[in-house]
């Protein structure tokens, strides 16, 4: 795309161990991870859309676009950084001792039922300020002992087969929950990260 170009560069960081077994969404099951690629289809198809209008009303060289842009500043960079961590290893901030001792001594698969929340503004100050340099061997602890948030988490192991059995149920809760997350909120926020990110060389 021509509105990709070197003035949006890839971070250093953002995208290591990409490539590493267990980094994508390890806890989800199957109609979970169906669901997701739904919703994210979603949200670029209403940010598409919404997108047209912002670029008419927000101008790229806007002190709006300065912030939008400044991602350490904002901590658009540390929430993609934790967020990432927690889809990895689900509940590791939630206090659950059951669950972070596990991940002290090694991982253990939990179905993920957490993180669909706004981020709890309890531990806003200790992220901003939280190094995520070095492998998730280095980080868990300090995750867990760090960042503990005020959201909720319910361990429950995979039975695969019992899933299987409540497939349709499963499948309309997955449905409903991601669209109470389609919010007008989050597709006016897309667009206009969008518009700020993709535009930046016409200030040039």
């Amino acid at each position: 795309s021509s509105g990709i170009n070197a003035e949006w560069p890839l971070r250093p960081g953002i995208m290591l161990g990409v490539n590493m077994k267990g980094w994508h969404l390890t806890a989800f099951e199957l109609l979970e991870r169906l669901s997701h690629v739904y919703h994210m289809s979603e949200i670029w198809a209403f940010a598409g859309k919404k997108y047209k209008k912002v670029a008419k009303r927000v101008e790229v060289d806007s002190e709006l676009c300065d912030c939008v842009r400044d991602i350490d500043s904002n901590g658009l960079s540390k929430y993609l950084q934790l967020t990432a961590f927690q889809i990895r290893y689900p509940g590791i901030t939630s206090g659950n001792t059951t669950v972070t001792d596990a991940y002290l001594g090694g991982f253990l698969d939990y179905h993920i039922s957490y993180g669909l929340e706004e981020r709890p503004k309890n531990i806003v100050k200790s992220l901003m300020s939280f190094d995520f340099s070095g492998t998730d061997e280095e980080l868990i602890e300090d995750v867990v002992n760090n960042l503990v948030d005020e959201a909720g988490f319910e361990a429950e192991e995979h039975d695969i087969y019992e899933e299987m059995k409540h497939s349709r149920e499963h499948w309309e809760w997955c449905k409903e929950e991601l669209k109470g997350l389609l919010t007008p909120q989050l597709v006016y926020d897309t667009a206009l990260f969008m518009h700020c990110q993709l535009n930046v060389q016409k200030q040039f």
